[in-house]
């Protein structure tokens, strides 16, 4: 790529454990791949950002926690450190992840330089946004600002863009570009990690999420428990928050020897590798990134037919749908496809070519450039 192509991003989300941070993550690697200069602005180094390379950089955001505040304050310190990037690194864009807090400093980081300076917001939303906050009217109007003063405003899927157009009597143009997964290869073999897990020859199933209350892991749990036999298979779970509170439901269930719990995994192709069926039984989704990771594997899922998922997978092409809250027919679905190794395949196949047909990083990547130089012209 010429110099004169070379874009300046920076990038700002949340780097722990979870969707958006990977899905930003795996952009600004693709960015810098492609040429440009990408920029993290946070206050830890995202989790998949191991080390700088060739045109990735990492500026920590610090934060003090002063007496005189009851509670430490993020947004002020981000934007000061987004203004101070802006305008060393002469960014051509700010790409930020969730409105609040990163969307209300990047707005505010704008502010505070010259106009020769300032570079362009682009906001993308990934769900909690709308879905949770949106609802709060101690943060809906904040939202709602940042949303009318970004350069640019993005959704993960079709039913988030409906969704926020209508909680926030938002008419302004979203665009739509879905999240894409970039599998890096697996550190153990498949057979590794089988016999780290205890495994002989059950079907594993996987469920992988941060457990907040709209994954409805109650429910992950109560289908788990109506499928027989139990020493059939093994629920996997791959927790971002700690399992702890949802250890008595496994006990009264009966399901102790049933679910494995993995905390806080950052080497998710490990275990990705050795999924045979996802389970997800959210209440709300916009995307459902891990849905996403395990058809990479060609691992198709059981799940509800809710927000985005029925963008992601094809119904009962690559993934079996069910209604939210249909226990009995979630196990039934879950119990056949266990019983069935033929159709599991099938399905499995389908959904890998799905995901490097619709959802890769070649597919989707390049959409976000036209974005970026969209704006800076």
């Amino acid at each position: 790529m010429a110099p004169k192509d070379t874009l300046r991003i920076g990038i700002t989300c949340y780097p722990s454990v979870g969707g958006s941070g990977i899905l930003a993550t795996a952009l600004g690697k693709d960015l810098a791949r492609r040429g440009h200069d990408v920029h993290f602005i946070c206050y830890e180094r995202p989790f998949r950002l191991r080390v700088d390379g060739p045109r990735l950089h990492f500026h920590r955001v610090m934060v003090n926690d002063y007496g005189l505040f009851k509670y430490p304050d993020y947004t002020l310190p981000l934007s000061v450190r987004m203004a101070e990037v802006s305008r060393d690194q002469r960014l051509d864009v700010l790409h930020v992840h969730y409105a609040v807090p990163h969307a209300t400093a990047a707005i505010l980081a704008r502010s505070m330089l010259p106009r020769e300076q300032q570079p362009c917001v682009v906001t993308t939303l990934h769900g909690t946004d709308t879905t949770l906050l949106g609802y709060d009217p101690g943060y809906a109007p904040a939202i709602r600002h940042a949303l009318i003063n970004s350069d640019a405003v993005t959704t993960v899927s079709e039913s988030l863009k409906r969704e926020t157009q209508r909680v926030f009597d938002f008419d302004d143009s979203i665009d739509v570009i879905h999240n894409f997964f970039v599998p890096r290869p697996p550190r153990r073999s498949r057979e590794e990690v089988r016999r780290e897990l205890g495994l002989r020859d059950e079907v594993v199933v996987l469920h992988s999420s941060n457990l907040r209350p709209g994954k409805r892991i109650d429910l992950l749990l109560e289908t788990v428990a109506r499928v027989h036999p139990l020493n059939a298979f093994r629920l996997l779970i791959l927790a971002g928050e700690p399992f702890a509170p949802f250890s008595e439901q496994v006990q009264r269930l009966g399901l102790t020897e049933c679910v494995i719990v993995r905390e806080k995994v950052t080497d998710i192709e490990d275990y990705l590798q050795v999924a045979d069926i996802g389970l997800f039984t959210s209440e709300t989704e916009s995307f459902c990134l891990s849905i996403l990771e395990a058809m990479c594997f060609g691992c198709p899922s059981v799940s509800t037919r809710v927000g985005g998922i029925p963008e992601v997978v094809e119904d009962n092409q690559s993934s079996v749908l069910i209604p939210f809250g249909d226990v009995a027919a979630l196990a039934g679905a879950l119990e056949g496809l266990i019983d069935d190794k033929t159709r599991r395949s099938a399905l499995g196949r389908a959904a890998q070519a799905r995901a490097r047909e619709r959802f890769s990083a070649e597919v989707i990547v390049p959409r976000y450039e036209a974005l970026y130089r969209r704006l800076c012209r």
